[in-house]
């Protein structure tokens, strides 16, 4: 039988008590907790199976002094176990819950460490979040820079950070919440406080829903003339497709102006064959194919991020 053991397990910031409860109930099945390394992996020894309490501390200036912290807690009957993500692990045999197995003497030094987490880990993320991902989201859901698959993916894949950076902070604020009513009360002061964070990270998810909706959303008008048409377009995401009777000789013109971003994609075929013409377009510009058999043509023009001015002409 192994003698040691590493268990995978993701505890978000809040979750400092699950993640003491996990660490327990290892040690009731025999597993003693070594240490831990990133992104989330525990190491166990082989051990005899026991009630043990663990407590986790987050305070980087007592890790600045470790010898002395350290100290402090082991005269109270802790053992220090490792640091792992600016959290310290300390252990105590005994059954978890219990008045005098609790590291905090009371909850206002509880709040207190919540209050050093939310400085060291939660200002950071708040920092991450309006630095990078919503510029990021921003700029690659408005399709900067061409607006092809892979500013797609980007848009998608900083909208899904948003919205785990949103949870994050969301999940944080409710734990703040019972802290501090538990410690200072149910007051209104402290509900509005709370009913206001709340509204704003609301009012934050509309705001990034309805951006990214509407930068999908397409928004043109197709004005159809005697020689063929022309699409004027806002902000263009999807295909504009007419149909022609034309014969051999005949000249399609695409003229691309007032163009701003995003990808043009044009296309010719006739009867749903293989196109005769097609290609992307990222600028301005005249492109022409010339009919060599008559018959009934699909002329399309396709957006991504698309904002200009096309028009056809079949002379």
């Amino acid at each position: 039988m192994k003698n040691t053991k590493t268990v995978f397990k993701f505890f978000s910031i809040p979750q400092y008590r699950q993640e003491e409860e996990f660490l327990s109930n290892m040690s009731e099945k025999g597993w003693k907790f070594s240490r831990a390394t990133l992104p989330g992996f525990y190491h166990f020894e082989k051990t005899e199976p026991g009630q043990v309490t663990y407590r986790l501390d987050y305070n980087q200036e007592g890790i600045s002094n470790k010898d002395e912290y350290i100290q402090m807690f082991s005269d109270c009957g802790w053992e220090y176990v490792c640091d792992f993500v600016g959290y310290s692990y300390f252990r105590k045999a005994g059954v978890a819950g219990k008045e005098k197995d609790e590291i905090f003497c009371d909850d206002e030094s509880r709040l207190d460490m919540m209050k050093r987490v939310f400085r060291g880990k939660i200002i950071p993320l708040i920092t991450i979040f309006l630095l990078v991902i919503i510029p990021q989201l921003f700029t690659n859901t408005l399709g900067y820079s061409g607006g092809g698959k892979v500013q797609h993916i980007f848009a998608y894949t900083f909208l899904g950070l948003a919205l785990l950076y949103i949870v994050i902070f969301m999940t944080t604020a409710v734990h703040f919440y019972k802290f501090e009513k538990q410690v200072s009360g149910d007051s209104l002061e402290i509900r509005l406080k709370y009913v206001g964070i709340f509204a704003f990270i609301a009012v934050l998810i509309v705001g990034i829903a309805g951006f990214f909706w509407s930068s999908y959303y397409s928004i043109y008008r197709v004005t159809e003339n005697e020689n063929g048409y022309v699409v004027d377009a806002e902000r263009l995401n999807t295909s504009v497709e007419k149909e022609y009777d034309l014969k051999k000789g005949d000249t399609i013109v695409f003229h691309i102006s007032e163009f701003e971003r995003g990808k043009i994609h044009m296309s010719v075929r006739k009867n749903g064959k293989k196109p005769i013409f097609f290609g992307d377009f990222y600028n301005t510009g005249y492109h022409s194919v010339e009919i060599q058999k008559s018959g009934h043509y699909e002329i399309e023009i396709s957006g991504n991020k698309t904002s200009g001015n096309i028009e056809v002409t079949i002379k």
